[in-house]
């Protein structure tokens, strides 16, 4: 049984082979890791050189991803979560995982 199986119906972090940044609730998963989350968002966190810049949370509903551009996923912890400033919180950018062509 795959350990994504836990996490179904739960608060999830999915970061993507381009440095993308998802949270939402995992609805479902198949074989390829390809996965669903509903009441998405996806956030954009800036880097501490960009301090002008101000964070973002871009609803996006209904999300499905696929297994091949996930690099992480991980359960929220709601306690700590709702303890973080995501608008005030700066980052190092991710570097893509893509290998070029």
């Amino acid at each position: 049984m795959s350990e994504l199986a836990s996490f179904v119906g739960k608060k999830v972090h999915v970061i993507t082979t381009d440095a993308r940044f998802f949270e939402g609730v995992l609805e479902g998963f198949d074989k390829n890791t390809n996965i669903i989350l509903s009441n998405s968002i996806e956030r954009i966190i800036y880097p501490a050189h960009e301090s002008d810049e101000t964070n973002e949370a871009i609803p996006s509903g209904v999300n499905i991803l696929r297994g091949n551009e996930i690099v992480c996923i991980g359960e929220i912890d709601d306690v700590l979560h709702a303890k973080i400033n995501w608008l005030e919180m700066k980052g190092s950018p991710l570097k893509t995982t893509k290998n070029p062509l």
